[in-house]
């Protein structure tokens, strides 16, 4: 969901790209991941799509390229190129999940899968962060929460969807676990978007979900592992209680 006046979030990738394959990318990537191109359909020929795009073949191929690398697509000679079901796709990509929303609206199945993976993975980073963070580390993680406060403080919905990521990403950062620090891109995509839903015209629920992040950072502080797990998922629950309010995810 979009504020009003707030600009759609672009494809990560697209500054890197030339603009006409982002281009084209983004319009071929929304179709198959929104199923207006339904897995195992065949997307239409090269000549068609070079026509409707108005770009070049080289450009097209580009696209179709990352399309593949991404596991959304399989191309094969005299075959075409085909959708590939969902399980093989990259979800965790950036773009992916951006291309997955339909006017900057996270659909429900995916909010809610959002939500389960954070149930799985952050209560148990909150743990390890609260054993091993350095004070540095809990320094970041202070500072990010004052950031959040700060924003709350003055209805700053931007500043707020970075320094809630920013406060989680810290966390991730600070668990001493190189895989679990791994994760931090795919965590920054999805709290991304999540963020955006779960605050957009909602920021008196941000600002009372405060004081579960200010447990979490209490808890870390004083390097009580299961104290931090257990805020970490009021913060979960809180989100997803507000997500459920407002019918953007389904409930069990």
């Amino acid at each position: 969901m979009e504020t009003q006046g707030q600009e759609r979030p672009k494809a990560s990738g697209t500054s890197q790209r030339p603009a006409k394959v982002a281009e084209a990318l983004e319009c071929l990537g929304r179709r198959i991941a929104t199923g207006e191109v339904a897995e195992g359909e065949v997307l239409p020929v090269e000549a068609d799509l070079v026509a409707e795009l108005g770009v070049s073949r080289s450009t097209l191929r580009e696209a179709v390229k990352t399309l593949v690398a991404l596991g959304m697509v399989e191309v094969r000679t005299r075959h075409g190129t085909k959708v590939l079901p969902r399980r093989n796709w990259n979800i965790l990509n950036r773009d992916v999940l951006l291309w997955m929303t339909s006017d900057g609206v996270i659909n429900a199945e995916l909010c809610k899968a959002i939500d389960e993976a954070r149930e799985v993975i952050e209560p148990a980073a909150a743990a390890f962060a609260a054993k091993r963070a350095s004070n540095i580390q809990i320094m970041e993680i202070r500072r990010a929460y004052g950031d959040m406060a700060l924003a709350a403080e003055v209805s700053d919905l931007d500043g707020a969807i970075r320094a809630d990521r920013a406060f989680h990403l810290a966390i991730l950062a600070a668990t001493g676990n190189p895989i679990l620090e791994a994760f931090d891109s795919a965590l920054d995509a999805v709290l991304g978007l999540l963020f955006v839903v779960a605050t957009d015209a909602h920021l008196q629920s941000f600002r009372s979900n405060l004081v579960n992040h200010c447990h979490v950072l209490e808890a870390i502080e004083r390097h009580d592992a299961s104290a931090a797990s257990a805020a970490m998922l009021e913060t979960i629950w809180f989100t997803r209680s507000n997500l459920e309010a407002h019918n953007l995810t389904t409930a069990d």
